[in-house]
């Protein structure tokens, strides 16, 4: 009897609630490792700590197959997902990779800035302490390239208003919240599970 392989999610800490939903309904059978959201504001310790979570997994157990709950966020991500055993989930970012591909194309394409739960409580954080926006810079940066902000209602934890409130008003985008279901992110999760073991 063959025995079947070990298997770890590496995910990043966006999709927190919604794995741990999916785990707790029973329709993810998949131990998962989260890793700070935060650290894409720095890809190149996004990339370290990747490598240093692959690299541990291979480590304890060099036959686990890996499944990366990531989009396209570092420069060597494609150098991960090639290893053996090792596949990502298919979309761009987190938020193509919840809405999937049909819808996250069609409101892009309408100038939409997404915000994840998560984001949408750390805004401020990013904006003005990451990247430095302030004032009017904040808007016209924003308003150059998008025309609204879309809040993704996964359902899981309640609605920031407030925060979104505030957000719509320092970028100057007015803002909308769209329910959307886990089943785009089910599915992803599922086909990197049988791409990485197609890729033993």
């Amino acid at each position: 009897m063959i025995q079947e392989k070990q298997k770890l999610c590496l995910s990043c800490s966006i999709f927190r609630k919604e794995i741990e939903a999916l785990q707790a309904s029973g329709q993810l059978d998949l131990p998962v490792e989260f890793l700070n959201s935060m650290l894409h504001m720095v890809p190149a310790k996004l990339e370290a700590r990747l490598q240093e979570a692959l690299s541990s997994a291979r480590l304890q157990d060099p036959e686990r197959e890996v499944v990366m709950a990531y989009g396209d966020c570092c420069g060597h991500m494609d150098t991960f997902e090639s290893e053996p055993g090792t596949a990502r989930t298919e979309g761009i970012n987190c938020c193509e990779i919840i809405l999937g591909s049909e819808a996250y194309r069609k409101l892009r394409k309408e100038g939409a800035f997404f915000l994840m739960p998560e984001l949408a409580l750390a805004w401020r954080q990013i904006f003005v302490g990451q990247l430095g926006l302030l004032g009017p810079c904040a808007k016209t940066f924003m308003q150059e390239m998008h025309s609204r902000m879309i809040y993704l209602d996964t359902g899981l934890v309640p609605v920031p208003h407030a925060a979104l409130q505030e957000a719509s008003e320092f970028l100057g985008l007015p803002v909308e919240i769209l329910p959307v279901s886990l089943d785009p992110l089910l599915a992803s999760l599922r086909q990197a599970v049988q791409s990485a073991h197609r890729h033993d």
